[in-house]
């Protein structure tokens, strides 16, 4: 083998071009610098293609099959042909053919010589029919490919086309040089996605953003992108690492390299960043370029090198990736894609690449494999650098133990400081919220924490916004808060680091014995903004007020007891509060009053789960700046005492009472009227809700999920400010306990618009201002008029019907003749045990974009769907023959599971679709849309049971 890098394959028939129009090629191609691999088949000993020249084709970028008359006579050209287009397919490898004195028709076809040389191999059967049709299909598809015909150049001057070759070699090599990993996995389906968003037929400009936390694999996608489309691009430009040259050398570095990449020259050098503008505006505003801009980290960094949006010619395409999708709605970019963690079998998958050099784990490796895998959580850096260190140190069981170990801790070298960056760029705001989320929040409902965070000025909404932009954060359905793990490690390590490793001067202590290290010191401690303790034995912690005196800036306090029984958590207590009040060393009673007055002045949130309801002195807190009280699952009770010192927050605005068992009735609220977030879910003894709710005017949330219906009442209809959502979600493991009935003044929540429903019988006439409704009966339910509901956007109605007493009373009734007038409706899930057709005002829906049909058994056709529907989805409707999809011009994704409706017309279903099932395996597929339906409506926050429910009671 000829060297051991090679860029370019050159396959011929050695008695035909060896000397000749080949050794031209070769002799041009290496004089100009290209590695090239000379294949001659006639030196070949033996049948098999030896791996040497495998990997010679596999790892060029460039391959030439040089067509000559007698090509197909050899099985060794064959087999190199075979595997070229193999290449072609995987990995986007060039083939530019030569037809040499042959028609390319004769190749592709196999006509004349070519098809002679195929019936001549096998007749001898010295290859296999499934061989045979290999070739005609490799010589097929690279017959049709765009090459040199020697009998089309001018005066078959070879010398010329050989020329012209080289030119074309380079300029190819020069584009599709842009090294991408050996080992990559999960890219396809990512690449097919961009690129069906990017396009090469069109001729307008275009620009996609792909963005992405650090190390998500975004320069891989659009590496491969770029390698992929360049080819039809004569000025191509790749600038790396934008961020750190802008900063290190200048913009005007970058601008004079993509000057000089594009015009395919040297440029001098840029003396001011106007100077490059107005030079690549005047330059390449008619130039159809390919440029990628990878890590882009500021709106003023594409101004520079991109100049205005339309400054390049028709057909251009431009490649940014960033962590930050401010970056790009700041420079208007339209088409953007996030890039998202791997799933677990492709994480392994990468891994086990990066390690052992294959797909998967060997069986002994596969349970640690597993393991390690998880620590990673999706991300393609982690899982390159955990497998390459495995790689290098071998496969001893004892070395793979302590690495887990080491990894389980959060220590892996080499992620830090490039996860470092992306916190690097927040401002000192955004930073306290990245900060109190990595040590305290994670998994947290973010609404509540909104309050805290709004209280102490950090804007959250905005920097809310910019970490889940930059991918440091993401909230789910649930409007839960999720951070890598890497991040929290990365997170708490900043906090750490910024105190010098000196405890006592941290901002934030999550681990309850480091907190209780500082209590116990009595050391004042002015930096400590947020403490976490939990008690396991009461017996040990003996610490005094003055341990929380000596926290002035203390603004978040969780305490946790759920380890101790009730009595033995009220007598640690009561100690306690007799060693602040009556045992403490060197406090006076007047320095105890003075104390006690501005003792934890700054607290916002007080969080104290299993609080016992004997434990009264709340009053030793101060309450001035309290804006959060959770005081789940608590023994307190509605005539508590402790309630009237509660009274002195003025400023409350979220109240959690989860799980409070011995909660029958809801405490008097009149004294917290700030309060915008009430939280009784679990109480599963509360019969009745104080009627001082109405006075709630700011009230934007109330969790009354797993409550009894008995304190549904009128007192509801008061709450103006009823804005997000109205929870009567009564689920639970196995059965279902119903609110069969709603109270008639639903209607006065002007400004409710989110409201989920199960159980239910009947309904009243629901407020206006509703969005999202989800509605699930297992009982008899007419059916609603919901046409007054002008502003629906999602609607999901899976109901049983009532019985029928004549078929013209159940014509009248199935007819949801109100779907019509829901203008507004983007997702539509419906399941209705007895209609047998839909309106057709449904096709009037302009803006309708999925449609779910389940469990229908009696429906039998649909009317014409809006064409605006890209999602459609059929699930067990045994009734329904024949669909209608011909008009469905942008339908991407389309599921038929255990429904008939073999009469598909009006489409060619397989090349038009992103996704085209229909399942056989009815309990897989039921599954798999009971969850893409929790997913669309918002109902993670209760698990799949809260659909499967009402499923199984149909």
């Amino acid at each position: 083998m000829e060297g051991c890098d090679h860029e370019v394959f050159l396959s011929f028939r050695g008695p035909d071009t060896r000397t000749g129009f080949t050794d031209h090629l070769y002799t041009r191609l290496t004089d100009a610098g290209v590695r090239t691999y000379r294949d001659d088949e006639e030196l070949r000993v033996g049948e098999e293609i030896c791996p040497d020249l495998l990997g010679a084709i596999e790892q060029s970028k460039i391959s030439i099959p040089i067509f000559s008359k007698n090509y197909a006579s050899s099985k060794w050209c064959l087999k190199e042909l075979a595997k070229m287009v193999e290449c072609r397919k995987r990995k986007g490898q060039v083939i530019m053919p030569v037809f040499y004195y042959v028609e390319p028709s004769e190749v592709r076809y196999q006509t004349g010589d070519y098809g002679e040389s195929l019936i001549v191999h096998g007749n001898k059967k010295r290859v296999d029919d499934e061989t045979i049709r290999n070739w005609r299909a490799a010589l097929n598809e690279v017959g049709g490919l765009k090459g040199w015909n020697v009998e089309n150049v001018a005066s078959r001057h070879e010398g010329q086309l050989v020329k012209e070759m080289v030119t074309k070699v380079l300029s190819e090599l020069k584009k599709a040089c842009l090294v991408v990993s050996d080992f990559l996995v999960g890219v396809d389906d990512r690449v097919k996605e961009v690129l069906g968003m990017i396009g090469t037929e069109t001729d307008d400009a275009k620009i996609v953003g792909i963005h992405g936390m650090g190390g998500i694999g975004k320069t891989t996608l659009a590496k491969v992108v770029y390698n992929k489309i360049s080819r039809v691009f004569e000025n191509c430009c790749f600038l790396a690492d934008v961020r750190e040259t802008s900063h290190s050398k200048g913009i005007e570095c970058l601008q004079t390299q993509l000057i000089s990449n594009l015009s395919r020259q040297k440029h001098p050098s840029i003396n001011s960043k106007d100077e490059g503008i107005m030079t690549i505006e005047e330059r390449f505003s008619t130039k159809k370029v390919l440029i990628l801009l990878d890590d882009v980290d500021e709106k003023d960094q594409l101004i520079a090198l991109l100049g205005r949006r339309g400054c390049f010619g028709p057909g251009s395409r431009i490649l940014i990736t960033t962590r930050n999708l401010n970056v790009l709605r700041a420079f208007e970019v339209k088409l953007t894609y996030l890039v998202g963690g791997l799933d677990p079998d492709r994480s392994l998958q990468l891994f086990s690449k990066h390690v052992f050099r294959r797909d998967h784990p060997p069986n002994e490796k596969m349970e640690q494999s597993r393991e390690i895998v998880k620590i990673a959580e999706g991300l393609p850096l982690i899982l390159e650098v955990m497998g390459s260190t495995l790689s290098i140190c071998g496969q001893k069981e004892e070395m793979w133990d302590d690495y887990l170990v080491k990894w389980k801790k959060g220590h892996i070298k080499g992620i830090g400081n490039k996860l470092m960056i992306s916190y690097e760029t927040l401002d000192f705001d955004q930073r306290q919220i990245f900060l109190d989320i990595a040590c305290l929040f994670d998994g947290y409902d973010y609404s509540a924490i909104m309050c805290m965070w709004r209280d102490c000025g950090f804007c959250p909404t905005k920097g809310l916004e910019v970490l889940q932009l930059m991918s440091l954060i993401k909230i789910g359905e649930d409007n839960k808060l999720w951070m890598h793990d890497q991040l929290k490690d990365l997170g708490r390590e900043i906090v750490s680091q910024e105190s010098g490793g000196q405890l006592n001067k941290q901002s934030r202590l999550w681990n309850h014995e480091d907190a209780l290290k500082i209590l116990h010191s009595k050391k004042r401690n002015a930096k400590l903004e947020a403490l976490c303790l939990k008690f396991e034995k009461w017996s040990k912690y003996q610490f005094t007020l003055e341990g929380f005196a000596a926290l002035p800036n203390l603004r978040f306090l969780h305490v946790d007891s759920a380890s101790l029984s009730y009595d033995r958590v009220e007598r640690f207590l009561s100690q306690a509060t007799l060693l602040w009040h009556n045992k403490s060393p060197i406090m006076s009673p007047k320095d105890f009053s003075t104390i006690e007055n501005r003792l934890l002045p700054n607290l916002r949130w007080l969080s104290w789960h299993y609080f016992p309801r004997r434990i009264l002195k709340l009053s030793i807190f101060s309450l001035t700046n309290l804006v959060i009280l959770d005081f789940s699952w608590s023994t307190i009770t509605h005539d508590w005492d402790g309630w009237r010192h509660i009274k002195r927050a003025k400023k409350l605005k979220v109240l959690d009472l989860s799980g409070c068992d011995h909660l029958t009735k809801t405490p008097d609220f009149s004294g917290f009227l700030m309060l915008e977030r009430l939280i009784l879910e679990e109480c599963n003894k509360l019969t009745e809700v104080n009627s001082s709710i109405g006075q709630l005017k700011r009230l934007i949330f109330l969790n009354l999920r797993h409550c009894w219906n008995r304190i549904i009442r009128d007192e509801l209809g008061g709450l103006p400010s009823l804005t997000n959502r109205f929870l009567m979600v009564l689920v639970y493991e196995k059965f279902l306990i119903g609110i069969t009935e709603l109270p008639e003044s639903m209607e006065s929540l002007e400004n409710l618009k989110v409201l989920k429903l199960t159980g239910i019988s009947a309904l009243p006439k629901l407020p206006e201002s509703l969005i999202s409704l989800a509605i699930g009966s297992h009982v008899p339910m007419a059916d609603p008029n919901l046409s007054n509901l002008i502003n629906l956007k999602l609607l999901l109605l899976v109901t049983t019907a009532p019985e029928i007493s004549s078929p013209s009373e159940s014509a009248q009734v199935h007819k949801l003749w109100w779907i019509g007038r829901l203008s507004k409706l983007e997702v539509l899930t419906l399941g209705h045990q007895s209609i047998t057709d839909l309106p057709p005002e449904l096709g009037a829906l302009p803006h309708l974009k999925t449609l779910q049909l389940f469990r229908c058994p009696a429906l039998k056709c649909i009317p014409q769907i809006p064409s605006s529907v890209t999602k459609l989805h059929v699930v067990i409707c045994p009734s329904l023959t024949t669909l209608d999809i011909s008009n469905l011009k942008n339908l991407s994704e389309f599921f038929v599971f255990d429904s008939p409706a073999e009469d598909l017309y009006g489409r060619e279903l397989s090349d038009s679709l992103v996704e085209w099932i229909k399942s056989e395996d009815l309990q897989d597929a039921e599954w798999k849309f009971m969850n893409t339906v929790s997913e669309q409506h918002g109902l993670k926050a209760y698990g799949i049971s809260f659909f499967a429910t009402w499923v199984s009671a149909l």
